[in-house]
């Protein structure tokens, strides 16, 4: 997470926090009332989305992906569609409470399969920018909230929500402007454990998700990378609700081990 001021950071949050404590549930029910209408489980969403790096280099990536809670188990199936030379590669993504997290690679150029730890490292290799829910599906036991004062997006009056771990001390945070009108979170900034601000994202077109009640989803995000200068910008094809997936649905091919 990140922003250029430290020191004068610090110095807001030494102040504010004391003075905003009485404000946290107000800012838990606005964050939870924004996250329980997006569709953030359970779900079969198709995307396409061009990256952007810092020499003005535009790549396209279009997946497939399946995502589930099988009871304390969250799987992601990626399935890759474009670029053409990459397609038919899949990605199996399983993380269990307490752990860090496998996954597993197919390749159908050489039928084989690789076994990784979830690392950050490891997860931006496999494509990473297509794990769209992160902090808006958390557990709201997990995290602790508190305002700021509220600000414009795009011409929008937005109630202003930081969202952070409850058990860390750091700066760490997500900032998420959440529109007053429809609760739309229309705007997430992050901040790493000094403060520095290291991505900027934006949802917009929101819509009805397919036989998912009155749940919604943006059909457009655009997330801004400020350290490494890459601009990401997704559109969602297709997005509907899958409660009837189960384990079969994360499988990979039977093939050697890497």
């Amino acid at each position: 997470m990140k922003h250029s001021y430290k020191s004068l950071l610090t110095v807001i949050f030494t102040l504010i926090i004391p003075m905003s404590l009485w404000g946290q549930d107000d800012a838990r029910e606005i964050f939870t009332r924004a996250t329980d209408q997006m569709l953030t489980q359970n779900m079969e969403i198709v995307l396409e989305m061009d990256i952007t790096d810092k020499k003005g280099r535009t790549k396209v990536k279009g997946y497939e992906i399946l995502m589930a809670s099988l009871g304390d188990v969250e799987k992601t199936k990626m399935s890759f569609q474009k670029p053409e030379q990459a397609k038919g590669t899949t990605v199996i993504i399983t993380k269990r409470p307490g752990d860090a997290g496998l996954i597993e690679v197919y390749t159908p150029a050489n039928g084989k399969t690789r076994k990784l730890k979830a690392s950050a490292d490891n997860m931006d290799m496999v494509g990473s920018e297509a794990q769209i829910t992160n902090m808006t599906a958390r557990d709201p036991d997990e995290l602790a909230f508190m305002f700021l004062p509220p600000q414009e997006v795009d011409g929008k009056n937005c109630y202003t929500v930081v969202v952070k771990d409850k058990d860390f001390k750091d700066q760490a945070r997500g900032e998420l402007a959440i529109e007053e009108d429809t609760y739309y979170i229309v705007q997430i900034s992050v901040f790493d454990m000094y403060g520095k601000q290291t991505s900027l994202v934006k949802l917009s077109d929101f819509q009805a998700v397919e036989g998912a009640g009155k749940k919604i989803q943006p059909r457009r995000i655009v997330s801004e990378d400020l350290k490494n200068q890459k601009i990401t910008d997704m559109r969602v094809l297709k997005v509907a609700s899958r409660t009837d997936l189960t384990e079969e649905d994360f499988k990979l091919p039977v093939q050697q081990d890497m």
